[in-house]
C-alpha cells in the first residue's frame, strides 16, 4: 500500500497595494485622524500654546488636542518647545513636514469648497453633479505654485480667481 501524499495548499498571501497607493493609504490615515488637518491648518498662523491651538480650533477635547500633539511631533509634522518657568510654557510650531503638508491641505480645502456641499445645503444638488463649482462657473485647475502662494500668503485670493473674505478690492 502507498502512503498517502499529502499537497500543500498554496495560500495566497495577502494582496500589497501598489506604492503610490500605499502613500495614499498612509496619507489618509494621518488625515482622517480627528482635528489633525485642523490642528495643522492652526498652526500655520504660527507658534501657538495649547491654549491658542484650542482657540483658533474650538470642539477639540484638551485630551484629544495632547494625543494630537504628541503623534504629529513624533511623526516629525510638528515641533515642540517648552521654556522654562513657573508656569512653564509649551509652544508648538510646523516642523518643515507639516509646512510642506499645507499645499496638499489647501488644494483638499478648495476641492472641497467647490465640490461638497455645506451640511445646510445637502438636500440640494452638489456642485460637482451639476458640473459647475460653488460659485457657478466650471472648475478650475489649480496648480502647485497658485497652492503655495495661496499658503504663504502672497495672494490677495483664496485660490485662482477668488477674493480673500475681507480683501477690499482695488478702487476703479
Amino acid at each position: 500500500m502507498t502512503p498517502l501524499r499529502t499537497q500543500t495548499v498554496h495560500q495566497p498571501g495577502p494582496e500589497r497595494l501598489p506604492k503610490p497607493l500605499e502613500a495614499l493609504t498612509r496619507a489618509f490615515a494621518l488625515l482622517g485622524t480627528r482635528g489633525t488637518g485642523l490642528i495643522i491648518t492652526a498652526l500655520a498662523k504660527g507658534p501657538a500654546d495649547p491654549h491658542l491651538i484650542h482657540e483658533r480650533v474650538p470642539g477639540l477635547s484638551d485630551g484629544l488636542l495632547t494625543r494630537r500633539l504628541r503623534e504629529m511631533t513624533a511623526l516629525g509634522l510638528v515641533a515642540r518647545t517648552a521654556h522654562p518657568g513657573t508656569p512653564t510654557s509649551t509652544v508648538y510650531t510646523l516642523a518643515s513636514h507639516g509646512k510642506a503638508l499645507l499645499i496638499p491641505l489647501t488644494a483638499l480645502t478648495v476641492w472641497a469648497e467647490d465640490h461638497l456641499p455645506t451640511k445646510a445645503s445637502q438636500g440640494t444638488r452638489s456642485p460637482r453633479a451639476t458640473g459647475r463649482g460653488r460659485t457657478g462657473v466650471p472648475p478650475t485647475r489649480y496648480t502647485t505654485e497658485a497652492v503655495a502662494q495661496v499658503v504663504a500668503g502672497r495672494s490677495g485670493m483664496t485660490a485662482p480667481g477668488r477674493r480673500r473674505r475681507g480683501a477690499r478690492t482695488p478702487a476703479s
